[in-house]
C-alpha cells in the first residue's frame, strides 16, 4: 500500500481541474463588470462579465479572444499592430516590444496627490494631465496601489486598454501610439484602484482558476493572415 502513495499523488495532481489563484472585479460607470482572473503562474484572463470576448495574457503575450457568432479566432495585439502598420501606416512600430523607449508626449504629466483607499486596498491619489490634448490643464484623478500581490492584475488590465486601442489606430492614427505610452507610464505607477473612473476596484478574491480558462480556444492568427484579413475587409464589395 506504502508503494502506491507516490503513484496516487501523481494521479491527483494530474487529474486537479484548478489551481488557486485571485479573482478582481471592477465596476464601469454603466454598472458593467470587469473580471480579472489571475492562475497561480501568473497567466491572466479579463473581460466584462457576460461577453463572449476577452483577453488573455499569457508569457508570450498578449491575446484577444472571440468569436463574434462563428468560430473562434485569437490574435496577439502585437500581432495586430504590426498588421495595421502593414495596411493602414506605420503607427506602432516598435511600441510592444520589450526594448522600446517610446514616451509620452510632452503635455502629459503625472501629479501625486495624497492616498485613498478603494475596494478596501489603500492606493496613492494621482493627477494626470494631457490625457486630452485639447485640455493640456485637465487633470484625471487615478487611485494606484503599489501592492506586489495586486501586480499581476495591473499586467493584465494593462494590456486589455492597449488592445482596446490597437484597432483604434484605423481612426485614431498616430495618437494611438501616444495613448499606448501614456497608459504604459501610468501602469508603472502600480495598479489601478480606480482608473479615472472608468474602472473601479470592487473586490479581490481568492478563486479555483481552471487551467481550461488559459487556454487559448484556437491557433491565433498570423501577421500574414490579419494583413490579409484586413485588407479584404477594406474592398469595397463589387
Amino acid at each position: 500500500m506504502r508503494a502506491l502513495r507516490p503513484f496516487l499523488a501523481i494521479l491527483l495532481l494530474v487529474a486537479a481541474p484548478a489551481t488557486a489563484g485571485q479573482r478582481a472585479i471592477y465596476t464601469q460607470p454603466d454598472g458593467q463588470q470587469l473580471l480579472i482572473d489571475v492562475a497561480d503562474n501568473g497567466d491572466a484572463r479579463i473581460g466584462e462579465a457576460g461577453k463572449s470576448e476577452y483577453g488573455l495574457l499569457l508569457r508570450d503575450g498578449f491575446y484577444i479572444v472571440s468569436n463574434e457568432g462563428g468560430p473562434w479566432r485569437t490574435a496577439r495585439i502585437s500581432d495586430i499592430a504590426a498588421a495595421i502598420d502593414q495596411v493602414v501606416r506605420p503607427i506602432f512600430g516598435d511600441i510592444f516590444s520589450a526594448g522600446s523607449t517610446r514616451r509620452p508626449p510632452t503635455p502629459f504629466r503625472i501629479e501625486p496627490n495624497g492616498a485613498q483607499a478603494v475596494g478596501g486596498r489603500q492606493g496613492k491619489v494621482y493627477r494626470i494631465f494631457g490625457m486630452d490634448d485639447g485640455k493640456p490643464d485637465q487633470s484625471e484623478t487615478f487611485v494606484i496601489s503599489e501592492d506586489p500581490a495586486l501586480k499581476p492584475i495591473g499586467r493584465a488590465m494593462e494590456q486589455f486598454m492597449h488592445a482596446a486601442m490597437v484597432p483604434a489606430a484605423v481612426f485614431v492614427g498616430p495618437a494611438a501610439a501616444d495613448i499606448v505610452a501614456e497608459t504604459r507610464a501610468i501602469f508603472a505607477l502600480g495598479t489601478p484602484l480606480d482608473a479615472g473612473g472608468r474602472f473601479k476596484l470592487e473586490a479581490v478574491e481568492t478563486v479555483d482558476v481552471p487551467a481550461s480558462a488559459m487556454k487559448l480556444p484556437a491557433k491565433p492568427d498570423t501577421v500574414a493572415q490579419l494583413v490579409a484579413a484586413m485588407k479584404a475587409s477594406r474592398t469595397p464589395p463589387k
